[in-house]
């Protein structure tokens, strides 16, 4: 849906989107991913994300939202710069035109998760449950999959 010139102001928002693995242990090449099922405007599974404000940084945006949506506390291993993700949407009669950022997260424990009141469940799973059950950016996912198979096997990174 694309604005009519003739159409009201159009907000932009910046959403950073954190997908958040983990690993059974330090030589695990198979991640586990976070995703959370929404609940209230729609429902279903997503990955944690939210609004950048305008004071915070992206990595920082992606840390906070990460905290409130699940009570964990992450690393950020890589904002993925080349995956790119935009929609438009009206809310209350406003059109939104929202723009995704993002990030592959580690987080830094799994055994706390502490839900909002955004979401009804979570479930740590394997890429191919992921995949399977969100409901939207499955492509993004995709590609950032594949950025993290590169990276777990370079191991460049220090994750533990």
């Amino acid at each position: 849906m694309k604005p009519q010139k003739n159409s009201s102001k159009v907000k932009v928002m910046q959403t950073v989107v954190a997908i958040i693995f983990d690993l059974e242990d330090k030589k695990s090449t198979e991640p586990k991913f976070l995703i959370l099922k929404k609940q209230g405007t729609w429902e279903g599974w997503q990955f944690v994300q939210g609004e950048k404000e305008k004071e915070e940084s992206y990595e920082e945006a992606v840390k906070r939202e990460v905290k409130e949506e699940t009570g964990l506390d992450c690393t950020v291993i890589a904002h993925l710069k080349n995956i790119k993700g935009d929609y438009w949407f009206k809310w209350e009669g406003e059109l939104i035109h929202k723009f995704l950022h993002f990030f592959l997260v580690r987080a830094d424990s799994k055994e706390k998760v502490k839900l909002s009141i955004e979401h009804s469940d979570y479930k740590w799973c394997s890429y191919e449950e992921a995949l399977k059950s969100i409901k939207y950016n499955k492509e993004q996912f995709k590609q950032a999959y594949k950025e993290l198979k590169k990276i777990l096997k370079q191991r460049t990174l220090q994750l533990y």
